[in-house]
């Protein structure tokens, strides 16, 4: 025989889904994903022999640095081009959280790349390795400023 539902039994269905939805919501709260930095603002971009200076600002998150890539794009595809850091540190340099500054070479030669990709790999907690876009520089957009300059 079939067991009818009562009001009863309707309104503790209703009362243990709302109960279940809040805590997932709650829960999904809690572990919002980290941001590795925020805040990118390109500052300088020179042309130099057989590539280019980019200088940015950022703030550094509470995620460590593992290394970062950097592609040049041509005619919709990306391809690797080499890079090396201008502000004394290493290429895997994990920075200090908070205001940062980031001053490379990059090695575009013959390429002629229409932009320049720097994407960044992250371990960052809750969410583990992060792959994410630095900053994209449109080649001749950004010329100008002056991309050895240190923050004050």
């Amino acid at each position: 025989s079939k067991k009818k539902k009562t009001l009863k039994c309707y309104i503790t269905d209703i009362v243990v889904m709302g109960t279940v939805s809040l805590l997932v919501f709650g829960f999904m709260s809690f572990i919002k994903p980290v941001s590795p930095f925020s805040d990118v603002k390109i500052v300088g971009v020179a042309e130099t022999r057989g590539g280019m200076i980019v200088s940015a600002t950022f703030i550094e998150g509470p995620c460590a640095f593992r290394a970062m890539s950097v592609y040049g794009e041509k005619d919709g595809s990306q391809s690797s081009v080499d890079w090396v850091s201008l502000d004394g540190k290493s290429n895997t340099y994990d920075k200090t959280n908070g205001k940062q500054h980031l001053v490379i070479k990059v090695y575009t030669f013959d390429k002629n790349p229409e932009a320049v990709v720097l994407m960044t790999h992250y371990d960052c907690p809750k969410t583990g390795h992060v792959y994410k876009q630095f900053a994209r520089v449109v080649v001749g957009e950004y010329i100008g400023g002056d991309p050895l300059k240190r923050l004050q």
